[in-house]
């Protein structure tokens, strides 16, 4: 049963009415965090930093 199928679960109408559909703000903030890794942690391309020179 989906977490947001009211209709399965009335309490979670109530639920959401008294503290904000806080599942819904846990997903977008998970969702922000691992689109804030990936930009940080993007080894895609070698870094050029720290990198010698072979000539």
């Amino acid at each position: 049963m989906p977490a947001t199928d009211a209709t399965q679960a009335p309490i979670y109408h109530t639920l959401v009415q008294e503290h904000g559909d806080v599942l819904a703000t846990a997903r977008r903030a998970a969702e922000e965090t691992k689109q804030t890794a990936e930009d940080v942690l993007d080894f895609s391309t070698p870094s050029r930093a720290g990198s010698v020179d072979p000539a």
